[in-house]
């Protein structure tokens, strides 16, 4: 069983959680039911009060007059019929009680008594309802008025009595008059039942008005509360049309301010999130956030591109997903940044570095990870220590053989002068060498900084691919090399070009391809005309180029590892050709297969006429 305070407490949430327009109505009725009780009861006991006063002091003062007459009219033994007619001009019944106690000439309620008599007070049945002593304090000259219940008169009856005094003024008697308190009753009983039909009245129409009022009320509220709704559900920027000045009014108008205010902050964000949106996905790096709770509220595709993941919520490469989350939470405890460095299932090599994130008041708010692709980074990184080991034994080589020819020239180990001029051979030829070196290293520095100018004028290519097949001639005899031109569209159109730099790039294709080309094959230089540019190349039968070793032969210093034979070049040719095609506008390209040879060409713009 509930306790009333457990009641009580219900019905008060209850209360509370009904609507506005309940609680006002309510309200009003409440207010409106418990002021027409209290003006129904305090009406009906004011005016029965009021009904019995009147009564009392209209049947004394009938007392008082009927006394009058009594002691007027001398005598002390009052006629019946004279009572009889004061009966009916007092609406009431009337005693004479003498000094003797002895009422006299009392008419009977409801019948008629011929004659005149006389009943002593004590048998007459009304000191049941009038005391001895209200009967003295009458004869004792003060009138009274009193309600007294008679139990053969079937309720309570108003007695009023006056004395009756003789001529020489002594009181002889008491005149009483009576009459039934239903009468008074049912007058009271009329009343109650006009306040009750006034009070249903006011009542129906306290509750009209308090319906309207509340419906007038609630009407402004429930139109701002459908406005908020509307807001909370995204739609920012709308109006309230109410036009009050009051409290409901301000209201309304400091609404309509949130609300075009909030539509144009909510714009603002909505634009730097659209913003930074794009600028994370148009970084190469992957961006990976987390919340305070850990859960993932951002990711752009180079991520899932790094990862290897087609989308965040599927399957592929949970284990390394999960890993970088642990991350991210391990930087949110600790409150520091984690470095850690993986290889995909691709090879390629991701650095993830994370960080926690902080609002400088809750502290950590979540934590950010960036990865990054590192493989170029590290294969450039192994590049300049090979750079460096390639130049530090290009530079060491000759000079390691023109430390070994001097030493024994200062010695004096070189008696004859046929072993001396070995000797200045030997130095002559790795002074050369040295030089070359040194000459492609800061031909290559300038192409790649860009202070080589490469002056271009239109030209015919004929006479630079004979030239570059003179220049080579005697290496190709000498390797047993056949070396020939094939120009495909004969006359070729001028071209914009150098003539010295493209027949730089000629000899550097042609020494390569005559280094790896065995005894017996061919070399062809070739041109050919394809739209409105001229193509240039070699063309060899050697060993060709692994399709590993591709992507890198344009690299400075890269050398193939070619098992058949032994190459004695610096591995910075194809660099400077490629930059020197490049300063012309050209593009250069290889196609090449192993033990099938390989074929470099490059294109030149055909010179407008």
């Amino acid at each position: 069983m509930k306790s009333l305070t457990d009641r009580a407490n219900e019905v008060g949430r209850n209360i509370r959680d009904c609507s506005i327009f309940t609680k006002v109505l309510l309200g009003y009725l409440l207010l409106a039911l418990g002021l027409t009780i209290l003006t129904g009861i305090t009406s009906y006991l004011v005016m029965s009060h009021s009904l019995i006063t009147t009564n009392k002091e209209e049947l004394t003062e009938k007392a008082l007059i009927i006394a009058d007459i009594f002691s007027d009219d001398g005598r002390s033994d009052p006629a019946y019929a004279r009572m009889r007619n004061i009966e009916n001009l007092t609406e009431a019944q009337v005693i004479y009680v003498g000094r003797d106690m002895v009422a006299r000439r009392i008419p009977r309620m409801g019948g008629h008594v011929d004659g005149e008599a006389e009943i002593p007070l004590e048998q007459s049945g009304i000191i049941d309802a009038l005391d001895v002593e209200l009967v003295r304090s009458i004869l004792d000259g003060k009138a009274s008025c009193d309600i007294r219940e008679v139990e053969f008169m079937g309720g309570n009856v108003l007695f009023a009595g006056a004395p009756v005094y003789a001529i020489d003024h002594s009181i002889e008697g008491a005149a009483i008059l009576y009459r039934p308190f239903i009468d008074i009753q049912n007058m009271t009983s009329d009343m109650a039942w006009l306040i009750v039909v006034s009070s249903v009245t006011a009542g129906l129409l306290s509750t009209l008005l308090a319906l309207s009022v509340s419906r007038w009320l609630v009407r402004p509220i429930r139109v701002l509360t459908r406005s908020a709704q509307r807001m909370a559900q995204g739609h920012y920027g709308e109006t309230v049309p109410l036009n009050q000045r009051d409290e409901i009014g301000q209201l309304s108008h400091t609404l309509d301010h949130l609300s075009v205010r909030l539509n144009a902050v909510i714009n603002a964000l909505r634009d730097e999130k659209i913003k930074l949106e794009q600028i994370l996905s148009g970084i190469g790096e992957g961006i990976v956030a987390i919340d305070r709770d850990g859960e993932v509220i951002h990711y752009n595709n180079a991520a899932l591109e790094l990862l290897e993941m087609s989308a965040w919520l599927g399957e592929e490469n949970a284990e390394r997903k999960q890993q970088l989350i642990d991350m991210l939470k391990q930087a949110m405890v600790s409150g520091e940044r984690a470095e850690m460095v993986d290889t995909n299932d691709s090879g390629r090599t991701i650095a993830a570095i994370v960080w926690p994130m902080t609002n400088g008041e809750d502290g950590c708010i979540g934590a950010v990870g960036l990865l990054r692709d590192v493989s170029e980074s590290q294969r450039l990184e192994q590049m300049r220590r090979d750079y460096v080991a390639n130049i530090s034994h290009e530079l060491r080589t000759p000079l390691t053989g023109i430390r070994g020819m001097v030493e024994p020239l200062m010695d004096g180990y070189m008696d004859t002068e046929e072993e001396k001029m070995d000797c200045y051979r030997v130095i002559y030829q790795e002074t050369m060498r040295l030089e070359k070196l040194i000459g492609e290293m800061l031909d290559l520095s300038r192409l790649q900084a860009g202070r080589a100018q490469v002056e271009l004028e239109p030209m015919e290519v004929a006479g630079v691919l004979e030239a570059a097949q003179r220049r080579m001639l005697n290496r190709a005899q000498e390797g047993g090399v056949q070396l020939e031109v094939f120009i495909e569209n004969d006359p070729l159109p001028h071209v914009m070009g150098n003539e010295d730099r493209i027949l730089q790039v000629l000899i550097i294709l042609l020494d390569n391809a005559l280094s790896f080309t065995p005894a017996g094959g061919s070399v062809t230089i070739f041109a050919r005309t394809q739209g409105k540019k001229v193509y240039l190349g070699v063309k060899d039968t050697g060993a060709g180029i692994d399709p590993a070793d591709l992507p890198y032969i344009w690299e400075r210093f890269y050398k193939a590892d070619k098992s058949r034979m032994r190459t004695t070049g610096t591995g910075l040719g194809l660099t400077i050709a490629k930059l020197v095609v490049e300063c012309m506008g050209g593009q250069i390209t290889v196609r090449s297969e192993p033990g099938r040879g390989a074929e470099f060409e490059f294109s030149l713009m055909v010179a407008e006429e």
